[in-house]
Parts: C-alpha cells; sequence; structure tokens
C-alpha cells in the first residue's frame, strides 16, 4: 500500500464539524489532513445547483446554533459568511383559509398572537422569559466536554416551584410545554412544532421538551432564536471554514473516502486506509461520520468491546425526514393572504403544522411504516430574500418534511419516492396553490437518500436523535465524558457527539480542543 507523509491529525469527513476541528487543531500548530468522500467539501452543509441557474442547500438550510465565538475565532466572517435577516420569523397558514405571522418585533407578534387568543398574548412575555434562563443554562456547557444531567439542572435559574417546569421541558414533551403556557391551539401547534424537528417522536411524546429548547437556544444572529440564511445557500459557510482551513496549512483532499480506521497492536489509532488502499497515518484520528459509522464500519471490529459496541448499536437513529428541494417559476401564492402583502409569507420559515394533534397522528403513521397522510412541513424560501440563489422572478425553495419511516410497510423508496414527493408538493398546494403547477425541477431525498448521499446512518440528520436520553454525557453512550472512546487517538468530532446536531460547529470545536489539551500534555506536537 502506498502511503503519504504522517500528519500529527487526520479528519475523516469535510463537513463542518470536520472543518472546525481542522481549523483549531492546524490553529495550535497541528499538521491537519482532513478526508472527503465527496468531490467537494461541505457534507449536509452544501450549496448546489439544482438544475441551471438555480442553486439550493442540499441538505441543511438555515443557520442558528453555531456559536459566534466559533466564527469569531476563525475569522471565519470574512471568508464570506454574511447572514440574511428572516423577518418575519415565521409564517403559519391554517387549511380554513386563516393564517399567523410572527415578526421579529416581538410587540408586532403578540398583536398577532393577540389575534387568536388575547390570554395567550399576555402570557408570551412569561414563556418567553423561562425558555431564555433555559436556554441560558444550556450556554454555559456548550463549547465544553458533555456534562451531566445534574449539572445542567443545578445551572437553571428558576425559583424552586419551576422545578416541575424545568423538568418537563428537559424530559416532557413539546405539548406539555405548549399546553401549559398557552390556550389556543394553533398557536400550540407553533409552539410545539419546532420540538419535533428531525426527530421521529411527536410533539406528544417525551423527549420533545429538550428538542424544543435545543432549537430555541441558537444566538448566531445575536438574537435568541433567531434563524438565519446564508447568502449563497449553506454551503457558503463550509466554503468559508475550508478557506480559512487551508490558510492555516490544512491539507484539504476530496474525492478520498475512508475504508478503515488503522489501530495498532496496543487499540491505538494510527492513521487510515482509503477506498484506493493508500494510507495516511497520523498521531490522533477525528471522525465527523456519526458514531454508528465510525464504530461498526469504519473501526476493526477487534478494536471495539463488545460492550461498547453494544452500546452503539443501541444508539436511536433512525429518520423521519424527506427534503425535498425546489426551482420555481414563481413564488408561492398564499390563500391565507389573498388581497395582503405575500411578502409575509416567504420571507422567513414556513410551518405547516395546524394542530398539535396533527402532528402526532403524522407520526404514528410513520411509525406503522406508513408515509404521513397530512405531513408536518418546515418550507424555507431562501430566494425571497437572496437573489444569488436563483434567476430573476424565479425561486428556489427547501420543504423540510416529517414524517416518513426509512423503511415502508408497502414498497421500498425506489418505487414510491416521486409519489412521496408529490404527496407533499401537493399538500404544500392546499395552501398555495400555484405551488405544484410552477414546478420546474425537483430533488426527493427520502431518509435512504440522506444516508447514501451524505453518509448518515439511518438517514438521521443529527446523527442520532437529539433526546435527553442521547444527550449531555449519554451522547453518543452513557459516560461519555471525553469525545475519545474505547480506541485510544480516535476521537469523535461530528453532531453524534455532544451538544449535537445542526449547523453549530461545537462538537468540532470541542473534540479539537481535547486533541490539543492532549498534545500540549506530551510537549509538543507529535
Amino acid at each position: 500500500m502506498a502511503e503519504r507523509q504522517r500528519y500529527d491529525a487526520v479528519v475523516i469527513g469535510a463537513g463542518h464539524n470536520g472543518l472546525v476541528a481542522a481549523c483549531y487543531l492546524a490553529g495550535a500548530g497541528l499538521r491537519v489532513c482532513v478526508l472527503e468522500r465527496y468531490h467537494e467539501v461541505g457534507g449536509a452543509a452544501i450549496t448546489e445547483e439544482l438544475t441551471p441557474g438555480f442553486r439550493v442547500s442540499t441538505g441543511s438550510y438555515v443557520l442558528s446554533l453555531a456559536p459566534r465565538k466559533i466564527f469569531d475565532d476563525l475569522g471565519a466572517w470574512d471568508e464570506g459568511i454574511e447572514l440574511l435577516e428572516r423577518n418575519p420569523r415565521f409564517f403559519a397558514p391554517f387549511p380554513d383559509g386563516t393564517s399567523m405571522t410572527f415578526w421579529n418585533d416581538p410587540e408586532r407578534a403578540k398583536a398577532e398572537i393577540a389575534r387568536f387568543s388575547p390570554r395567550d398574548a399576555e402570557a408570551y412575555d412569561a414563556y418567553d422569559d423561562f425558555i431564555e434562563r433555559a436556554a441560558r443554562a444550556m450556554d454555559t456547557f456548550i463549547l465544553r466536554p458533555a456534562p451531566s444531567y445534574e449539572e445542567v439542572a443545578s445551572a437553571f435559574e428558576g425559583a424552586p416551584e419551576e422545578r416541575p417546569l424545568f423538568e418537563m421541558l428537559y424530559q416532557g414533551s413539546a405539548a406539555d410545554i405548549a399546553e401549559h403556557f398557552f390556550e389556543n391551539e394553533r398557536w400550540q401547534a407553533v409552539v410545539a412544532a419546532s420540538g419535533i424537528i428531525g426527530t421521529f417522536r411527536g410533539p406528544r411524546d417525551a423527549g420533545t421538551g429538550y428538542v424544543k429548547l435545543y432549537h430555541s437556544m441558537g444566538m448566531v444572529t445575536g438574537r435568541r432564536g433567531a434563524w438565519a440564511y446564508v447568502r449563497g445557500a449553506m454551503g457558503a459557510v463550509t466554503q468559508a471554514l475550508a478557506k480559512v482551513a487551508r490558510k492555516r496549512g490544512v491539507e484539504i483532499r476530496t474525492s478520498a473516502e475512508v475504508a478503515e480506521i488503522l489501530v495498532d497492536g496496543t487499540g491505538r489509532a494510527t492513521g487510515v486506509t482509503l477506498t484506493s488502499g493508500e494510507e495516511v497515518r497520523a498521531g490522533v484520528v477525528l471522525s465527523n461520520a456519526d458514531p454508528k459509522r465510525t464504530y461498526l464500519k469504519l473501526a476493526p471490529g477487534s478494536a471495539v468491546p463488545a460492550d461498547y459496541r453494544a452500546k452503539i448499536e443501541a444508539i436511536q437513529i433512525e429518520s423521519p425526514v424527506v427534503k425535498i428541494n425546489l426551482a420555481l417559476s414563481e413564488l408561492p401564492h398564499f390563500t391565507a393572504l389573498e388581497g395582503q402583502d405575500q411578502r409575509q409569507g416567504t420571507s422567513g420559515g414556513l410551518f405547516i403544522a395546524p394542530s398539535i394533534d396533527y402532528m402526532q397522528t403524522a407520526c404514528e403513521e410513520a411509525r406503522a411504516g406508513q408515509p404521513a397522510t397530512h405531513p408536518f412541513m418546515n418550507i424555507h424560501l431562501q430566494s425571497a430574500v437572496d437573489d444569488t440563489v436563483a434567476p430573476p422572478g424565479q425561486h428556489a425553495i427547501s420543504i423540510f418534511s416529517q414524517y416518513f419511516p426509512y423503511t415502508l410497510a408497502d414498497g421500498t423508496w425506489d418505487e414510491r419516492r416521486e409519489e412521496i414527493g408529490d404527496r407533499i408538493v401537493e399538500e404544500f398546494g392546499q395552501y398555495a396553490p400555484n405551488v405544484p403547477g410552477a414546478v420546474i425541477a425537483r430533488q426527493v431525498l427520502g431518509p435512504p437518500d440522506l444516508e447514501n448521499r451524505f453518509g448518515l446512518t439511518g438517514g438521521h440528520i443529527f446523527q442520532g436523535e437529539l433526546v435527553p436520553e442521547q444527550g449531555f454525557d449519554q451522547r453518543p453512550v452513557p459516560g461519555s465524558t471525553s469525545y475519545e472512546g474505547p480506541i485510544g487517538g480516535l476521537f469523535l468530532c461530528g453532531a453524534g457527539a455532544w451538544p449535537g446536531g445542526c449547523v453549530m460547529g461545537a462538537p468540532g470545536h470541542n473534540a479539537a480542543h481535547e486533541v490539543i489539551a492532549r498534545f500540549n500534555d506530551i510537549g509538543g506536537v507529535a
């Protein structure tokens, strides 16, 4: 086998976490090589042409959870990351032709809530304050090794009588939270919807309260919970990180798929072998692949202890997600906004989730192996605020939809992919009737497609469910206080490690800092 030069660290995967890790490692003076199986960097945070003139975020679609400190540390803002405000934050149409628009201005947002329930508008500040305090408790743990649940609980700043509500948020359901604070069914649904994103649980299922908190805590825009588009779509983030990495001396190799992690006789990782047969040697290996792919496919079976293998096999990682990317000849025209400014329905995110029970029913159908009859949809019309992603007068749209099982009870994804895509677009058409006839091109990615395209086991966008029993020091398995598992020198640096998924960068940051500390302890680079 051919062998290239030895590195201090080799990183498997040039997704955002792998690139963040590489940037920090190189900044500390380590010789770093990043190996990416695809022909371009980015992983799921990538911009690609759907059809001539239309550029889409193939996988991830908005930026929210990335700590600004990471981009500040790396100087990534100067390499092409430009955030675009989404105002309103979201628009929610309902089947009877009414709608709700949530504006960035809190008073304007509360006035909109008051149209449905004056009592809910009055309750909003107490709800928002509670979420803020819980998010602040989380803030202190994001850029550090995984805490225990008890550590996080002790950091919560609520009064003693609020402890049951805290437990509800961290261990209960998104529906519990929504129904505790609010009375209107439609507003409850909007509040609960952020607790199911990417998660194969319904809003009434335990653990979705934590998912809701997780999606509410982002501060990349400087405003809690505000999501942003990135000019040029999500590939602009990973392209910027790649520029930083190369300036710091990182070697990035694309079309370089890792076949196996090399482990020596002492049980320590010493590099990787590529599918070409080439060996790349390194002092440590950081894997941006998910835990199952890393320990069950890439690591030699003999190197993974049986008890650890059993824990990895038990990770909940089946996806309920379909991602559809559309090129449209025109913007959606919403029935609910007839005679009003249609832009309020297009410049932010769009939730189609009329009630909590609507979402729960969709989840139960998927658990039975059936595609949701009436799916939840989170729709993003980036071209409404970004003129770089579609030709003038035309538009690029992402539909993030649930619930659709990885394994269908009837037929296969190859047989039913387009039918399921039709169903989702037709459901969107119930709210914007011009959409089905405006489609120029589309891409439908079911869970197996997300797995094959991005290397995500089970098609899971977070490399495993983001629920409490797979959070904190339970991520990826119970007792995970280090990013290094049982194989010495092999570190997880992706979303399957604490704190988890979304385009965040914190796992890459944290794993890199643990590696840097190890090198410093032995007196410098290897």
